[in-house]
């Protein structure tokens, strides 16, 4: 359809580059209890870049708070933490 030709251009799951040797660092967070972002995306994103960069200067990092919510954190101390 036209909204998702639209929405494919600038979607960053979509828009990687496997040609690319290399990239900055990137820290990937989400939190297995948030209510409104399933973490099933941040997990499936890390999984093809750790696909697409095996081999490659792709320094990419996971970190999933199982306690936290659509912040990402439970509290205060958490928050700090991340």
């Amino acid at each position: 359809t036209d909204d998702w030709n639209f929405l494919e251009q600038y979607s960053p799951y979509h828009n990687i580059d496997s040609n690319v040797e290399r990239c900055p660092p990137m820290l990937v967070t989400t939190s297995t209890r948030d209510d409104r972002v399933h973490p099933g995306h941040a997990r499936k994103m890390v999984k093809k870049l750790w696909d697409m960069g095996e081999g490659k200067d792709w320094p990419i990092f996971y970190f999933e708070n199982i306690e936290g919510g659509h912040g990402g954190a439970a509290d205060s101390k958490q928050q700090a933490f991340m």
